[in-house]
């Protein structure tokens, strides 16, 4: 999945900035990261590589109480992509209003929950695509998705590509 991200970050020049996922070291990893990588340019603004990094959650909670303050959500959301929290359930569980809690997810993470949740499904998805031969149709269901044109549409709009490509790369 992280070679994956470079290769998003070198076709598209786009930046991953603060995404919270769990930790590379093992699948399903309990302790969260926050990781970014940039693309590398050359003189001639090509890109030639990609830049990346990753901090401990305990890290980043020693700076700001911001993302300390989502951990169980986030950690939820990876555990159980396919739950269909709502905002005020998510508020909840941080303590919040969902107001104030929509607000303060989108200040510290840059999206708002739904769509880092999007992020979480696919993610989860692009895992089992690469890993099994269960079909599109059922990943699709069994990740919360509406169907498998919802899925495709949401999984091409984050991948830059459908599910089907993906597997074959």
């Amino acid at each position: 999945e992280y070679r994956k991200d470079d290769e998003i970050v070198m076709r598209t020049g786009k930046p991953i900035v603060n995404r919270l996922e769990s930790a590379p070291e093992a699948e399903g990893s309990p302790r969260l990261v926050m990781s970014s990588k940039i693309p590398l340019r050359d003189a001639d603004g090509r890109i030639i590589g990609v830049a990346g990094f990753s901090r401990q959650l305990d890290q980043v909670r020693s700076r700001s109480s911001g993302e300390a303050r989502f951990a169980r959500v986030i950690e939820q959301m990876h555990k159980h992509p396919e739950d269909a929290l709502s905002s005020a359930e998510m508020a909840r569980v941080c303590g919040l209003s969902q107001s104030q809690f929509d607000r303060s997810f989108r200040r510290v993470f840059g999206s708002s929950a739904r769509q880092y949740l999007l992020r979480v499904r696919v993610e989860a998805a692009c895992r089992r695509l690469a890993e099994t031969e269960e079909t599109v149709a059922a990943l699709a269901v069994e990740l919360g998705f509406f169907d498998h044109a919802h899925f495709t549409r949401c999984f091409r709009k984050v991948m830059g590509m459908t599910p089907a490509q993906y597997r074959e790369e």
